[in-house]
Order: structure tokens, then C-alpha cells, then sequence
């Protein structure tokens, strides 16, 4: 990977030997009220969005892009209908990865308070299938996954959710749209300016 490896943990042949997947990891959150950006109206008509009153309900979401050299990549998430995520949650999701993804795995991912606990750093060292890499503090711009949020919220902007299970399956089937376009994954990757370097060869 370029920019030093994210943040210098490993060099890149390192990080891709074996056949493992690079993926990187990231939480959202997404409310009943709904993002707002530009669109088209009636001239001199200013678009109105109706809400139902109920503006402090929210679900939150959590994803992986994950890429794998002569492969294409995969996208894997979950969305939770009430609370965040907790340091308990990412043992669980990392074993769920590993298992969908079938071979080692290096996690790339920020320094929230859940992803650099004790009781993560203590699990991921028992994992001889797993590296995690920190990204740089306050370094968004150098995870893809942040791209994929601003894709899929541009998918449901501009609408006012009646109910936490509307606002659920309206992110589901944005998040699934993304999640069959392997070419949206590359560019998310691409608009970060990384890229997934190839096993050394042997000399």
C-alpha cells in the first residue's frame, strides 16, 4: 500500500503474502430525519421535506471493502437498529469475516475507542489469521469506506423516515446496490489515493 502503509505498521509485501485480504473498516450512523443535499425543483418552488416528528431515531452501520490480489472485491456490512457499536461487537465481527472470507486477513481501520481496547488488541493476538494496521489520526481521506458512506447516503437523501424499519430497509438496499458493484469498491479505493501493492516475487 502507499502513504507509507497507512500508517507504517507493515510493508506491503508483508501485509499481502500468503493470499490474505486488505480490508478496511469503518462505522456510520444514519437518522430518521435523513441527510439533505441539492436537488431539482419547480422554479421558484423550493422542495419541502414533511417529517414525522420522531427526528432522534437512528440505526447504525458498519462495513468492510476488502481486496485480495486477482480477485474482485468484496463488500461485507451489518446495520444495527438501536445503540453503536461496542468493543465487544468487533471480536464477533472479525470472526464473522474471517469466515466469509476464508483466509488471512489484515484490518485496516481508525483509532476509535473500541478498536484499540484491551479487549480487542487481546483477542486479535490470539488470531494467527489476523494483522490490524491504525490508520493515522484524523486521516478519513485514507479510508474507502468513507466514500462508500457518502455513496450510500446520497442514496437516501432527501427522504424523511416514518419508522427505524423503513429507515433500515431503505439503507439495506442502498448499501446492497454498492455491494454488487465490484467497480464502485475499486474507486472508493482509488479515490484515496492507496493501492493494494502485489506479493513480492521470489527472487
Amino acid at each position: 500500500m502507499a502513504h507509507g502503509d497507512v500508517a507504517g505498521s507493515f510493508p506491503s509485501a508483508q501485509v499481502t503474502a500468503g493470499g490474505g485480504w486488505v480490508c478496511f473498516e469503518d462505522e456510520a450512523g444514519a437518522w430518521l430525519s435523513g441527510p439533505v443535499r441539492r436537488t431539482w425543483g419547480r422554479a421558484g418552488q423550493t422542495p419541502v421535506l414533511r417529517l414525522s416528528g420522531k427526528r432522534s431515531g437512528r440505526i447504525s452501520m458498519v462495513a468492510w471493502i476488502c481486496f485480495r490480489e486477482g480477485e474482485e472485491p468484496r463488500m461485507i456490512y451489518a446495520i444495527k437498529p438501536s445503540g453503536g457499536y461496542t468493543k465487544k461487537d468487533f471480536p464477533r465481527f472479525l470472526a464473522l469475516l474471517h469466515r466469509r472470507l476464508d483466509g488471512p486477513v489484515t484490518i485496516v481501520w481508525d483509532n476509535y475507542s473500541s478498536h484499540i481496547s484491551k479487549h480487542v488488541k487481546q483477542y486479535a493476538q490470539r488470531q494467527d489469521w489476523l494483522r490490524i494496521i491504525q490508520l493515522p489520526s484524523y486521516a478519513p481521506e485514507l479510508n474507502p469506506v468513507e466514500l462508500l458512506w457518502a455513496h450510500a447516503k446520497e442514496k437516501i437523501a432527501n427522504r424523511a423516515f416514518r419508522s427505524i424499519d423503513e429507515l433500515h430497509r431503505a439503507t439495506r438496499s442502498a448499501l446492497r446496490y454498492i455491494q454488487r458493484r465490484p467497480e464502485l469498491l475499486t474507486a472508493f479505493l482509488a479515490g484515496t489515493g492507496l493501492e493494494i501493492a502485489p506479493p513480492a516475487s521470489s527472487p
